[in-house]
């Protein structure tokens, strides 16, 4: 028997928990002075509630897989959002430590969903995914190819022979 609505999914009701907290949290007077952070939070935890559903709602492992990697990134940028808070103070050890606990369990679930999805090559181009088949897992990480080092600015090679000369000043 499978899943037909996104709201059955156990990482859906495990993000919209941590949303649910997340706003409880948020309303704290500790969290009313520091703006940023309070809407980081809220902002982060809503969007990982969000793309769990929309990549459930796609039903193309390749969309799917991209959704579900967004809400690992915004379930990421709210774990940092945790330990910022726990280190002004927002929050207790306590506290902080179960934030961490359910964050990590939504990424841990998130993994093995991706590992799921069979990515081919063709929605691999199309989507920017790189997918691994299920029979792979999620494998390890590599170093990002083709990045190169900041080569600074290119200096004014001067005029095309085609442009006018510049008036001058």
């Amino acid at each position: 028997m499978g899943v037909n609505r996104f709201e059955d999914l156990r990482v859906w009701q495990a993000a919209k928990t941590q949303c649910d907290r997340v706003g409880a949290l948020i309303n704290r007077p500790e969290f009313l002075t520091d703006r940023p952070l309070r809407d980081q939070m809220n902002d982060a935890s809503i969007s990982v509630t969000l793309n769990i559903a929309e990549g459930f709602l796609r039903r193309k492992d390749g969309e799917t897989s991209q959704f579900l990697r967004y809400a690992f990134a915004s379930n990421g940028e709210l774990k940092a959002a945790f330990y910022v808070a726990e280190g002004r103070k927002y929050i207790s050890r306590e506290s902080f430590s179960a934030l961490i606990d359910s964050n990590e369990a939504i990424a841990r679930m998130l993994r093995r969903w991706q590992s799921t999805l069979t990515v081919d090559q063709k929605n691999t181009q199309r989507f920017g995914v790189r997918g691994r088949t299920k029979d792979q897992g999620p494998g390890p990480r590599t170093p990002d190819q083709g990045r190169t080092e900041d080569q600074g600015r290119t200096e004014d090679q001067g005029r095309t022979k085609d442009q006018a000369p510049r008036p001058k000043d």
